[in-house]
């Protein structure tokens, strides 16, 4: 006897075929969320002139509240998709994005802003971005990392496209119309999520297994002359192969136990970082409970020379795995792990969130909006070669990654630092091209390092961890930049705020070899 979780145990990444249509769905949903929120610097110049009585802390709320969603809800979307499956999990979040994007056109405050831009599209963004990789890292082995990166690319190419789509749209339609068209742009992901097929599914393609569509009450008698009818394998009993419930009975199988545990690191790009998320699955087979020994909803059992009926199952149970499930708070007590989540903390002070606020201050020094448009993009195509470009060198061996994760943190802290000093669009460009740079390498050897640390075992509940802490940035560090803001007329002291941050983080991870020793 086999079910959907036999399957999943036995599937084998096609490397290629139809893994090629996932990666291009998981692109699509990295360019339009990642893309559309890292370009949010963009949005904030339109809010502050649209609501000019709001403050500039409280608008700052919008992306803190995205990227702290979208950072906390990583795991819980994990869990959803064990459950039911990433296809219906995307397909959620794409629906919560449309509306929360979409109904930012009728709001008349900030706070509605808030709540629409930030609270709905957040959750949407956090349900829609981590299981596209998920599907993308299972549909291949050997080619991984170009799969990977055709997902990565998502949000780097949407992050330098979007910023120009904005400043087409914005002068066409004003700030309410682009708000409404970026709402039906966000229904891309709902397309990205139908070409999500369930590995499942695959596996029974594979293994020759065709698709059994029984209208309710179909009664066949052993002639088997329903049209719906296609195909049913000598000697054996297949049920209705749908998307989310599998099971297929051969007469001959004997049943045994069956269990298998996998846990997959997969690059991911989250609404205000390039991140990595972690899907941990639990897949096991064992005997069933039910006297028909099958698992699905809905089963048609076939058999030649017997009758063809259509039964419901209704016993079908979901068991929900909570957060101790995904993450050892063991690791707390582990003073190299408590450095490197330090370390990231620090750097998450500065990055991304210089990017919300570099439009609006270049524009406030007299470059035009869509010269601080294209500051946006730039930093955007060298974040995208600093992640492929030192992935490739780091493979390697030929440096202590350790050493590059401070150099990258300390590129991005100068280049945050020189900003009060600089006046010209090509000063700007140049700080922009470290600073893209420095946060993509960094974003790169966070997983690495947590590997190296504590091993492939536990880089679910490292990186889990690290996340949730960064997430208490996110939420904290744009509102504080934005209360400077209110409080003195410009970001200067709140871009010091972040790159003595970020220095001070590069400062601390060499202090491994100390920490090392207490281990």
């Amino acid at each position: 006897m086999e079910n959907k979780e036999t399957l999943r145990s036995r599937f084998v990444p096609p490397d290629g075929g139809y893994g090629w249509f996932v990666a291009f769905g998981a692109f699509l949903v990295q360019f339009w969320i990642a893309g559309l929120i890292k370009s949010y610097g963009v949005i904030f110049m339109e809010v502050l002139q649209l609501y000019p009585d709001a403050s500039a802390s409280l608008a700052s709320w919008i992306p803190a509240i995205l990227s702290t969603l979208c950072l906390i809800l990583s795991p819980v979307c994990s869990a959803l998709c064990r459950q039911f499956s990433c296809r219906s999990v995307v397909f959620t979040g794409g629906i919560l994005c449309w509306l929360g994007v979409s109904l930012s056109y009728f709001t008349t405050s900030l706070t509605q802003l808030c709540f629409t831009f930030g609270v709905l599209t957040g959750l949407g963004a956090g349900m829609a971005t981590t299981p596209g990789i998920i599907m993308t890292s299972r549909y291949f082995n050997k080619r991984r990392a170009l799969a990977n990166g055709i997902c990565v690319s998502g949000t780097a190419v949407g992050s330098m496209l979007i910023p120009l789509l904005l400043e087409v749209l914005i002068p066409t339609y004003g700030f309410r119309g682009t708000i409404l068209i970026l709402g039906a742009c966000m229904l891309h992901i709902c397309l990205s999520a139908a070409l999500y097929r369930p590995v499942e599914v695959h596996q029974a393609i594979v293994e020759n297994v065709t698709q059994i569509n029984i209208p309710n009450n179909c009664a066949v008698s052993s002639g088997i002359e329903c049209d719906y009818v296609q195909h049913v394998p000598a000697g054996g009993r297949l049920t209705t192969i749908s998307e989310d419930d599998i099971s297929l009975v051969h007469d001959r199988l004997s049943t045994t136990d069956l269990s298998h545990r996998l846990s997959i690191i997969h690059s991911v790009e989250d609404l205000s970082t390039n991140s990595t998320v972690i899907y941990t699955e639990n897949m096991s087979y064992s005997k069933s409970n039910n006297a028909d020994g099958f698992l699905t909803e809905k089963s048609v059992q076939t058999e030649v020379g017997l009758t063809v009926s259509y039964s419901n199952k209704t016993n079908r149970r979901f068991k929900f795995c909570s957060l101790m499930d995904f993450i050892d708070f063991s690791l707390l007590k582990n003073p190299l792990f408590l450095l490197m989540a330090s370390t990231v903390m620090l750097m998450a002070v500065g990055c991304p969130h210089a990017l919300y606020f570099l439009p609006s201050y270049a524009n406030s020094l007299g470059l035009e909006k869509s010269e601080c448009s294209l500051l946006l993009s730039i930093s955007a195509a060298f974040d995208l070669c600093g992640r492929l470009g030192l992935g490739y060198i780091a493979d390697l061996n030929l440096f202590s990654k350790s050493k590059a994760y401070s150099v990258s943190m300390l590129t991005g802290a100068v280049a945050i630092l020189c900003l009060p000093f600089v006046t010209t669009f090509s000063a700007f460009a140049v700080i922009g091209a470290f600073y893209g740079f420095g946060l993509g390498s960094w974003l790169l050897l966070i997983p690495v390092l947590l590997t190296e640390h504590h091993g492939t075992e536990s880089i679910g509940s490292s990186y889990g961890l690290v996340r949730l802490f960064q997430g208490i940035v996110a939420l904290i560090v744009p509102p504080l930049v934005g209360y400077s803001k209110d409080a003195t007329g410009d970001y200067i002291i709140g871009f010091y705020f972040m790159g003595i941050s970020m220095m001070m983080g590069s400062i601390l991870i060499n202090l491994k070899p100390c920490v090392l020793r207490l281990c």
